[in-house]
């Protein structure tokens, strides 16, 4: 799987990236809210992907964060929906409203972002709540105070070497028990390789 791309920006379109690395330039589909953030052509930027697999296509979709991908990623197991109508929906509302819609179980809400009508709402809702629920706990009960770093550049680093998010969680919730998740983002990766099952 391709997990991220590191390269340069060729062009940008509201829902294409163009990155050219090595010699090839990727065509990766993105939603309009990270086009509205992507560095000026000629740029350098890291993209974190999704790698869509059919029996005739290959398409490559790109997150300038993990928690977008994250949330597109548990969209596009709800029965009815694609990746393409995964990065419309993301186009249209942030990531923070759409988990708190799906937390409070506002189908009115949810009902009014264009490509979700009340029934896929409902799915959405019955289908990925109790995962956001959870990755919304964890995160809360982390203590953040003593590093000086995101979290989620964790998840992205470790990912990239090939740890599944259950083992990364484990680790880290090890750190934190035992106040050792503190340093910068070198320590804190040194000390989850150590200790990773």
């Amino acid at each position: 799987m391709i997990d991220s791309i590191h390269g340069i920006i060729e062009k940008k379109e509201p829902t294409n990236l163009f990155i050219k690395l090595n010699g090839f330039v990727f065509n990766i589909s993105i939603c309009i809210r990270d086009y509205e953030k992507l560095p000026s052509v000629g740029k350098k930027i890291d993209v974190l992907t999704y790698l869509n697999v059919r029996e005739n296509l290959m398409e490559l979709y790109g997150f300038l964060s993990k928690d977008r991908r994250d949330l597109f990623i548990q969209l596009i197991s709800v029965s009815g929906i694609g990746p393409r109508t995964a990065i419309n929906l993301l186009s249209n509302v942030s990531v923070q409203n759409f988990k708190e819609n799906i937390i409070t179980e506002d189908i009115k809400s949810l009902s009014l972002i264009p490509g979700i009508g009340p029934k896929t709402a409902k799915r959405i809702v019955v289908e990925i709540k109790e995962k956001i629920t959870t990755d919304s706990s964890s995160k809360r009960a982390l203590d953040t105070s003593k590093i000086n770093f995101n979290v989620d550049d964790i998840y992205t680093a470790l990912s990239s070497l090939g740890y599944k998010k259950s083992q990364i969680d484990k680790s880290i919730k090890k750190l934190n028990e035992s106040n050792s998740f503190e340093g910068n983002i070198e320590d804190v990766i040194k000390k989850i390789l150590s200790t990773i099952r």
